[in-house]
């Protein structure tokens, strides 16, 4: 056990011991001075809380190796090396009866080290990136008059960079005067994007997430969380109209751009760290997570389905938020980049044509949102579903045929064959026609895409659409695909019959026909990977068939569960 002086720049906040073992406060006693985080409303619970906020993710990439080659045991003994330094605000820890001063370990004065960088690896030094939280791959460049965030990203095309300024974009073309982050992104030598942006603290101005706003003091059970933060931060000196509009041009321009990450801890309140006086809202950052980054969906969603996406924050749906909009005109619907625009934006920045393509309707529809919401429509995801179900209803009347997937789960011998031959007969009687899954994606398809390495998510990403499959019906059988693989003395394993299964199955989806899907695999994970392809083809009848005893759950998203034999 070790104990630590909690510090806001030269003043004690509280002392706090730490557990150099687990990482963990062990206990704090506040000062009574009103310094301490959460507004200097602080316990022990709160404390233990911030500290592990203020560490750095273990998840992060290069995290581990930082934290063996420190000698540390996990982040949070790496952070109090760090003595719990951040470029965000002022807060320090100093081992107690050793006479430190915050002019002495401060950022600013680590500039003449490393370049101006004070990289993960460098376990010698005082590091801003101990206290840094998120996912991607984050550094300050401290060479610079500014301080400079870097934010690297390699997955998903580095699209969440890509993200972080066409956000920007959006905020300089709507002009509305709420304060905002610049991001600009380059191409790294290795193939990532990454963005830089300058930081919005300083030694005089420090950032107060909102979740510390929230929690600095008990809320009444009647009042929302969403309503309590904007009652706090005006007891605290904010102007009601000040920080009423600025939620509610966050809220809507993060609906715009489908910004799923609006956590408590990517927006908040500046403070003078002089004064201590509450300067007002934060500017907009952090909106990588947005602009569909991470979908593989190759149909762009319906209006319910936009609805239906999870967020973070004050509340877990887009529909939820919205309606604590009070100036529904506070952005300019004609201000917003053009659909076509944002296609052309995505796919010059290497996001591939087909995905720009699904942002760009993804993107438009939201923009039908808008334009309904402000002239008075409500958003509402009961309302969506309705009338999707009215459509559904209508498309089956005028047609012989709407489009299905069917899987069909039991072990060899369970009879499953026999209830495929079943259905397949059925959808021939309404009229689709009979089609041949095998040409959809060959043995010797699979055979060359994997002659060196398999890549299963490389390969269902390039599959594209056949044409003469629209209203038919194809069967695809883990059972027959094993049969062609040995007669064709091509390599037989799990992997092989899953790989040609599911991009039969996907293209399928893709070209317009129903799917018949006869297999073995009977796990939840298994279901709901197959109810994945459907969704990202836009196939949403879908119906399982069982003859397990244990019943599967219509939350997968099945529209219809059938059992046999049971």
């Amino acid at each position: 056990m070790t104990k630590y002086l909690l510090m806001h720049k030269d003043s004690v906040c509280g002392s706090m011991i730490y557990d150099e073992m687990t990482g963990r406060i062990a206990g704090y006693h506040d000062e009574g001075k009103g310094l301490s985080p959460f507004l200097g409303n602080c316990d022990i619970q709160k404390i233990r809380k911030w500290w592990e906020m203020r560490a750095v993710p273990a998840s992060r990439n290069m995290i581990q190796k930082v934290i063996r080659e420190s000698g540390c045991f996990n982040p949070e003994s790496y952070l109090a090396k760090n003595l719990a330094l951040s470029m965000t605000d002022c807060y320090w820890i100093c081992p107690e009866n050793i006479l430190l001063t915050y002019d002495e370990v401060k950022f600013s004065n680590l500039v003449i080290y490393n370049e101006g960088k004070v990289p993960y690896h460098n376990a010698t030094s005082y590091d801003p990136n101990a206290s840094l939280g998120g996912q991607m791959e984050k550094y300050w460049e401290l060479d610079h008059e500014i301080p400079v965030l870097v934010k690297e990203s390699y997955k998903y095309f580095g699209q969440q960079s890509i993200n972080e300024v066409f956000a920007t974009y959006v905020h300089e073309l709507q002009k509305s005067g709420i304060p905002f982050v610049k991001y600009t992104a380059s191409v790294t030598e290795d193939h990532g994007i990454l963005c830089k942006c300058d930081a919005f603290t300083s030694e005089h101005i420090e950032f107060i997430p909102a979740y510390e706003v929230l929690e600095s003091q008990k809320t009444r059970n009647e009042t929302s969380l969403y309503d309590s933060y904007i009652d706090i931060c005006v007891e605290n000196g904010i102007e009601r109209d000040s920080i009423q509009d600025f939620m509610d041009y966050q809220t809507m321009t993060d609906f715009v751009i489908s910004n799923t990450d609006e956590h408590l801890l990517n927006f908040g309140i500046l403070r003078n760290s002089d004064s201590m006086k509450v300067i007002g809202p934060a500017p907009v950052f952090d909106s990588g997570n947005s602009m569909f980054y991470s979908d593989e969906r190759k149909i762009p969603y319906t209006r319910a389905g936009l609805l239906e996406r999870k967020i973070t924050g004050f509340y877990k749906s887009e529909e939820k938020i919205l309606e604590k909009v009070k100036n529904r005109n506070i952005v300019k619907e004609d201000l917003f980049p053009a659909p076509k625009e944002v296609k052309e934006i995505y796919e010059s920045s290497g996001v591939p044509a087909w995905k720009a393509e699904i942002i760009s309707k993804n993107y438009e529809t939201k923009l039908q949102f808008v334009r309904e919401f402000q002239k008075g429509k409500s958003i509402s995801l009961y309302q969506e579903r309705r009338n999707e179900k009215k459509q559904l209803k209508k498309q089956t009347q005028s047609e012989a045929h709407l489009q299905k997937f069917i899987m069909i789960c039991g072990n060899p011998g369970s009879g499953k064959s026999r209830q495929a031959d079943n259905l397949f007969k059925s959808l021939k009687h309404l009229g689709c026609h009979e089609m041949d899954s095998k040409e959809l994606y060959t043995v010797e398809d699979a055979v060359k895409d994997t002659g060196f390495l398999m890549d299963k998510q490389r390969i269902l990403k390039k599959l594209q659409p056949k044409s003469g499959y629209q209203g038919a019906v194809v069967r695809v059988s883990t059972e027959d695909i094993r049969y062609e693989l040995k007669a064709k003395r091509a390599v037989c394993d799990e992997d092989m019959i899953s790989l040609i299964a599911d991009a039969r199955i996907e293209t399928a989806l893709l070209s317009g026909a129903s799917v018949i899907f006869d297999t073995s695999k009977s796990d939840r994970n298994s279901r709901e990977y197959y109810i994945g392809l459907a969704d990202r083809a836009g196939v949403y009848d879908r119906s399982l068939y069982f003859s397990d005893k244990s019943k599967p759950s219509y939350d997968e998203g099945w529209t219809e569960i059938s059992t046999w034999g049971c």
